[in-house]
């Protein structure tokens, strides 16, 4: 099969020959339609290898038709189109018998066994699958995986009715972010954001207000926030002066939701300003399978409607390109898709 295969920091390889995955008896095999550039793959283009081994193939935003069922699978058949997590938890630890199987202890440790989804076909634990409707239409679907983790994010800040919110950085998942905390009955929603393209979209996804922050920020969403702060901020941004912004404008006693991956690992924690003001600081990583049961429903009913943020489609072999699109100006795009087969 084909595989668009990261060989090095920023520098794919497409192989014609590369293995297919092996189907185990607890797996479905599936041949991927399409699968969205992450801003974790991004991240391991320009700086990996943080998260993933290298060289890998990776991909984890996918929609995809299932081909093969594995010998002691129920609920699934060929011709199916489903989404799910790829890399196998075990199925047994505590987080993974409460449907948090991508805290599992022992995914990380398999994940060099499964290649990613910017290939043809993957193999995938069962357990880990979700159906989608077949109407769906397959570039909808695969954008169900970050509406999860923007799903998980949104429970995780345990937002309430009449809350203000800022969701700093308006990527995909920020925009996610902004489109259910409004759905969620948020007061205001208010995304700082430094591309143009970026904050336009983060109007058209439900925000009140849509700020750069090159310009004056802070005194428009203290007067938004009746100069209390906001009680929910979601870093999204994945840079230390947004972290740093974030600790300003949560009000005490409010939470700051840490959502991106970081390339810089070395923050600045304002620490006292965090216990005097009794802040809470939350991580949401990715998702359980109550998230992505959710973002099913959501994304088939277009509950939540996430085809502005598709942007462009490639084709597997101009992966290099996409990425280095992004690498260059993230700013100037929603989501990236790329189709696998």
């Amino acid at each position: 099969m084909r595989a668009a295969v990261l060989r090095e920091r920023g520098r794919f390889e497409i192989e014609r020959a590369y293995p297919e995955p092996r189907l185990g008896a607890g797996d479905l095999k599936l041949r991927i339609t399409l699968s969205g550039i992450c801003g974790s793959d991004l991240h391991e283009f320009v700086a990996g290898p943080l998260l993933a081994p290298m060289p890998s193939v990776l991909g984890h935003e996918f929609c995809g038709e299932i081909v093969e069922v594995g010998t002691e699978v129920r609920g699934f058949e060929t011709g199916d189109k489903a989404i799910g997590v790829i890399y196998p938890s075990c199925g047994r630890c505590e987080y993974c018998q409460h449907g948090d199987f991508t805290l599992c202890d022992m995914r990380a440790m398999v994940a060099q066994e499964r290649n990613g989804s910017f290939a043809e076909y993957v193999a995938a634990p069962a357990r880990q699958m979700f159906l989608v409707p077949r109407e769906t239409p397959p570039e909808e679907a695969a954008l169900i995986e970050p509406s999860s983790v923007a799903c998980h994010a949104i429970r995780r800040s345990r937002l309430m009715l009449g809350e203000r919110v800022v969701v700093i950085g308006a990527g995909p998942i920020g925009l996610l972010i902004t489109a259910l905390a409004r759905r969620a009955g948020a007061h205001r929603v208010a995304v700082i954001e430094p591309a143009e393209v970026r904050r336009q979209l983060a109007l058209q996804m439900g925000a009140d207000a849509a700020f750069d922050p090159a310009g004056e920020v802070e005194g428009p969403i203290n007067e938004m926030t009746d100069a209390r702060g906001a009680d929910v901020v979601f870093e999204c941004a994945g840079v230390g002066p947004a972290f740093e912004q974030a600790q300003r404008l949560v009000r005490k006693q409010g939470r700051l939701v840490i959502v991106a991956v970081y390339e810089n690992r070395r923050l600045e924690l304002d620490a006292n300003r965090v216990l005097c003001n009794e802040l809470d600081i939350i991580a949401s990583f990715w998702a359980n399978d109550i998230d992505f049961r959710n973002a099913v429903a959501l994304v088939a009913s277009r509950k939540l409607d996430v085809r502005p943020l598709i942007s462009r489609r490639f084709k597997l072999d101009e992966i290099q390109r996409a990425f280095e699109l992004l690498a260059a100006d993230r700013g100037q795009f929603g989501k990236l898709l790329v189709e696998c087969s």
